[in-house]
């Protein structure tokens, strides 16, 4: 089984247990809502990417990935200063990235979230009338390039795989599944 494979099947229970608890009916529903859905991202991905990014087994992989850039770009569409959004609140406690494959297990949940915010994306325009220029960049992440950003993330990995590094992965992406689950749901 790859690694790819195993991540999915090891870490479903805790991807519908994210998706069933955030709501995101609610959390799209106005304006407002939908900001703060995007403070809660930005708290996770901008404590997320300081803590990786020295860690990460390529460092220009890993820039091309962060997501906090777009999350400022879309707070700040939605009327938050530059000020104000250096003082939102950081997902503490992060998970372990002690090595770099925690980072890469980690980052299958952070890549793999890009997939559902194509989805996602087009509903937040659909109710809100958002596009990655007036709110929407975050959830649009790599517009037309998701599939091939995927691809080359899943060749990391497999890059990456053995039967121990498999193992720090899939543990390190449940880890973030948990902290992802608690940092968002917090105030749900």
């Amino acid at each position: 089984m790859t690694i790819l494979a195993r991540l999915k099947r090891e870490t479903r229970a805790a991807h519908d247990r994210i998706e069933a608890a955030m709501d995101l009916e609610r959390r799209i529903s106005s304006r407002d809502a939908y900001r703060d859905l995007l403070i809660r991202f930005h708290g996770f991905h901008k404590a997320w990417e300081e803590a990786a990014a020295d860690r990460a087994p390529d460092r220009t992989f890993f820039e091309r990935r962060r997501k906090t850039q777009l999350l400022v770009k879309d707070l700040k569409a939605l009327g938050l200063k530059s000020d104000e959004i250096t003082q939102l609140p950081q997902c503490r406690p992060l998970m372990p990235l002690s090595a770099p494959e925690a980072v890469l297990g980690s980052m299958y949940v952070v890549e793999g979230s890009t997939l559902g915010g194509a989805i996602i994306a087009r509903e937040v325009e659909r109710r809100l009338g958002f596009v990655a220029e007036t709110g929407c960049a975050y959830f649009r992440s790599y517009g037309r390039d998701i599939a091939a950003m995927w691809k080359s993330f899943g060749a990391v990995l497999l890059e990456a795989s053995s039967p121990e590094a498999d193992d720090v992965m899939v543990e390190s992406a449940q880890k973030t599944f948990d902290v992802m689950h608690d940092w968002l749901c917090e105030t749900s």
